[in-house]
């Protein structure tokens, strides 16, 4: 029968290329859900007849619905090359079967054949199959109902309406005040109508609803994302050191979290033996930049006003702990809002993913993140396995934060105690390297691929691990702040550090 045969051509069989990571064996779902079109492609009238000279069309229709499934399959495999990567021995078989059929059905049928092992790539590739799950696709929307769902959509159209409310607001309120207040400025400088003084203050400012309308507004907080203007004491490297971080940073995550889609992954090894590459293999301390910024401008933004004022008052402990407990409130509350609209975001478009997608992510936010999202809202979900990440790649808001507790209280400290700050500092500093070379060698690590992903947890996300960098950051502040961003070097000394700088490079290259 015609149509048992193009469902079996839309299934998914062996592919070439099992061996380098080709586990994507999903046949044809648009096929296999056109054998119920009845509705004849648009051909010439002498093709049609040539084409069905030896063939009844009127038969070649199933009489019943069918629909396409994907079942992913765990195999142990030797002879495929792994990269450490845990979707890498996932199958994604797909199957073009009646729509009748339940994926329990399924489920049950397939961990028969595995168990018997009576398919060929069993003794082919010497590999065992364990059954993982069985997917339809068909989106019923019944996940919409189910868990924290509900709430975190109802949140997600409070924020929306907030942010239309704001915007309104902003455009035809605020701004209208700003242009009046603006013009009756003007008008009493000039002494024309001094009477307009009268205006102003009938002008109503913003109220209490209005500034928290104004926290939504679009426009607003649009044009200050986009804002270049830079005041007078802005360092200007730090945008550019900023610019080109991101842009590594987001390189690096773009191939990192698109390689569980990727069909020969171990390709990527071949790739890392070239030169240009290495931005991407070395990209794991893409992130230390970062740490170093937010460290400088932390030992920055509070020195630069304190450095010589704090120590001529006398010393209140009452508060500096004030003041500690003070920025580290501010700090979770700038941050902790955007953050819980992202994981709910992610979360949603997660579970829908799940249910629709053809392939098994490594990445499962509607998992972790409806167990352990409370990690991510204390900032300490780096300090548990990757395997449990609610969000994995936000981990550097953790370290961030557990950064900034430490850095806070050391800069407080330093206004009264300077020196045993700075020893501290140093032990941090020299502990953390010593700590990482003393993991690296109990770990046999080596800087491969491979390697990094075997061992993120213990070399990737520990706080103890990437302190380092921001503690130079802080370092940087105070010295930067204590030559008033004055710090000249003589040629002979800059050519020198310019002169390491490259052989330093050239050996890295060499490695």
């Amino acid at each position: 029968v015609y149509f048992c045969f193009q469902a079996l051509d839309s299934s998914g069989q062996l592919k070439s290329g099992f061996f380098y990571g080709n586990n994507f064996w999903l046949g044809s779902r648009s096929q296999c859900l056109d054998i119920m079109n009845r509705t004849p492609f648009e051909f010439a009238k002498r093709h049609i007849l040539n084409n069905t000279r030896y063939r009844d069309p009127q038969n070649e229709f199933p009489p019943f619905q069918l629909n396409y499934f994907v079942a992913h399959i765990r195999h142990n495999s030797t002879l495929q090359y792994h990269i450490n990567m845990l979707t890498e021995d996932v199958i994604s078989l797909g199957l073009c079967l009646p729509a009748s059929c339940s994926m329990n059905n399924i489920s049950f049928i397939l961990e028969g054949i595995f168990r018997d092992r009576i398919l060929l790539i069993n003794d082919l590739y010497s590999v065992d199959l364990n059954l993982i799950q069985v997917k339809n696709l068909k989106d019923d929307h019944q996940w919409l109902l189910s868990g924290a769902i509900p709430l975190i959509c109802v949140v997600l159209v409070l924020t929306f309406a907030m942010m239309i409310s704001g915007t309104i607001y902003d455009i035809f309120t605020y701004q209208t005040y700003l242009k009046a207040k603006s013009k009756t400025v003007v008008n009493v400088r000039n002494a024309i109508e001094k009477m307009e003084i009268s205006d102003l203050s009938s002008l109503r400012k913003k109220s209490r609803i209005g500034k928290v309308l104004m926290c939504f507004s679009v426009y607003t907080n649009t044009k200050i994302i986009f804002n270049t203007k830079l005041d007078t004491e802005a360092i200007v490297v730090i945008h550019g050191i900023r610019f080109l971080s991101m842009v590594w940073v987001i390189i690096l995550h773009s191939i990192y979290f698109t390689m569980e889609y990727f069909d020969n992954k171990v390709w990527l090894l071949r790739l890392s033996e070239g030169i240009p590459f290495q931005v991407i293999s070395n990209g794991t301390v893409s992130v230390d930049t970062y740490f170093f910024l937010s460290g400088f401008l932390l030992a920055y933004t509070y020195l630069k006003n304190k450095i010589d004022k704090e120590r001529i008052k006398p010393i209140d402990y009452r508060e500096k702990l004030n003041e500690f407990f003070v920025g580290l409130i501010k700090r979770y509350v700038r941050l902790t809002p955007a953050y819980i609209m992202m994981i709910e975001i992610v979360q949603l478009n997660s579970v829908w993913y799940d249910k629709t997608s053809q392939f098994y992510v490594q990445e499962r936010p509607h998992e972790t993140c409806s167990k352990y999202w409370w990690r991510n809202v204390l900032y300490i979900h780096n300090l548990f396995g990757h395997n449990t990440m609610c969000l994995s790649w936000s981990w550097y808001l953790s370290n961030d934060m557990q950064f900034f507790i430490i850095g806070q209280a050391l800069l407080i400290l330093s206004t009264v105690y300077f020196y045993v700050t700075v020893v501290i500092l140093g032990i941090i500093l020299i502990g953390s390297i010593i700590l990482s070379g003393y993991v690296s060698y109990i770990y046999g690590f080596v800087p491969t691929l491979d390697e990094q992903n075997r061992l993120a947890d213990v070399l990737y996300f520990p706080p103890w691990i990437r302190i380092g960098p921001y503690i130079i950051g802080m370092i940087t502040g105070y010295i930067i702040v204590r030559f008033n961003k004055k710090i000249a070097l003589k040629k002979v000394k800059y050519n020198n550090l310019f002169s390491c700088k490259r052989i330093l490079y050239n050996q890295l290259l060499e490695l």
